[in-house]
């Protein structure tokens, strides 16, 4: 964590900043280790779960939630944890008083009347914006949000190790699919059978998003499992996406219980094989726009779908870069991207998507799982 923070130096350089200000929940986490589990929603008690501030020359300190204090063990050592006081019982709580009481001294401890304050001009909230307006009349917010996803874009050892447990996640999902869907099954039944095994793998509650689709749902590329019976001869879609200690996973596979019609096992085959077309294609040095382009060449004689080609994983399950006809990113090594090619017809539609980190000579697929149309 500490030479994450260190890579702030250089936008420091090209910014001059006089302190960075993260109220991001992606960055922060990124920066300091900090997570904040999200699936249930902002508490009433936070003003926000957490910020983090940097100085430079003078520490990192985040400012957190004391009912977030649990998280801390994750922390990087070198950062400074400034509990404020949330929930309280015995007088009404005032979280934004008692967040605000603490920014001025982590955020200009010098009292400089125009701090320049580097942030995400996407994730400021407007009342921190309006306090420290009202603090330093002359201060001035530097964007630099490009610089921080810029920093992201590229994994290290320790993001790569996180996201190949979430994936790992996403390959018993898929196969819990295969073994547990059947005629007559709603479809969040099926879906609560794969989230069971996914968690009881994590061994702990795990936020999943999931497109879990079937029958003639599956033309519509994507949707949350519903009470829909699950017949004979339907096609069941199923996007996992786990966010596992805060970083993600994400596959998609297409299958059909029973026997399916020839074209749909003909389209399951061009998917799969405009899939490994896509894969193959991947290298440093490739831009994004030539693998999207490549795969659509492939598909068009079939169909074609209306969505990207793929896009970035890590701290948020959909970042830079995306597979997309206007983007010329070029891959590096240790991005880490999905494919996911499909086709939507009148009354279903088909999806495969596979998870990769680029290598310095191809890619390394880290969704283990065999994309299979047919339950045995």
């Amino acid at each position: 964590m500490k030479s994450r923070i260190k890579l702030l130096d250089k936008i420091l350089e090209k910014k001059k900043v006089d302190v960075f200000l993260f109220t991001s929940p992606w960055s922060i986490q990124y920066l300091c280790g900090y997570f904040f589990s999200f699936e249930t929603g902002p508490s009433p008690f936070h003003a926000i779960p957490a910020a983090l501030t940097v100085i430079p020359a003078k520490g990192a300190f985040l400012i957190i939630a004391d009912n977030e204090t649990a998280q801390l063990e994750a922390l990087d050592p070198d950062i400074n944890a400034i509990p404020y006081i949330s929930y309280t019982y015995n007088r009404p709580p005032d979280p934004l008083k008692q967040f605000l009481n603490h920014l001025p001294e982590h955020i200009n401890p010098t009292g400089k009347s125009n701090p320049r304050i580097g942030i995400e001009h996407g994730s400021l909230p407007y009342f921190i914006s309006f306090f420290l307006r009202s603090e330093y009349p002359d201060l001035e917010f530097i964007d630099i949000s490009k610089e921080i996803a810029g920093l992201r874009l590229i994994k290290d050892d320790e993001e790569l190790s996180q996201i190949r447990e979430a994936t790992h996640l996403c390959d018993i999902g898929q196969a819990s699919v295969m073994k547990y869907a059947r005629s007559g099954m709603p479809e969040l039944e099926l879906f609560s059978c794969v989230r069971g095994d996914m968690e009881s793998a994590a061994g702990k509650r795990v936020p999943i998003m999931a497109d879990m689709i079937s029958g003639t749902r599956t033309a519509e590329g994507g949707g949350n499992p519903s009470g829909r019976i699950i017949n004979p001869g339907d096609l069941i879609m199923s996007d996992l996406t786990p966010c596992l200690n805060g970083y993600w996973g994400d596959t998609c596979n297409t299958m059909v219980l029973g026997k399916p019609r020839v074209q749909q096992r003909d389209l399951f085959r061009k998917i799969k094989e405009t899939l490994e077309l896509g894969l193959m294609a991947i290298r440093p040095g490739i831009r994004v726009s030539e693998i999207d382009r490549l795969m659509r060449k492939h598909l068009a004689p079939e169909g074609t779908y209306s969505h990207h080609s793929g896009h970035g994983v890590g701290l948020s399950y959909h970042e830079e870069p995306r597979i997309v006809p206007y983007n010329n990113t070029e891959l590096k090594p240790n991005m880490v991207i999905t494919l996911e090619p499909g086709i939507y017809l009148s009354d279903h539609g088909i999806r495969l998507e596979h998870l990769v980190v680029v290598t310095t000579a191809g890619c390394d697929v880290i969704s283990r799982f065999n994309h299979t149309f047919e339950q045995e």
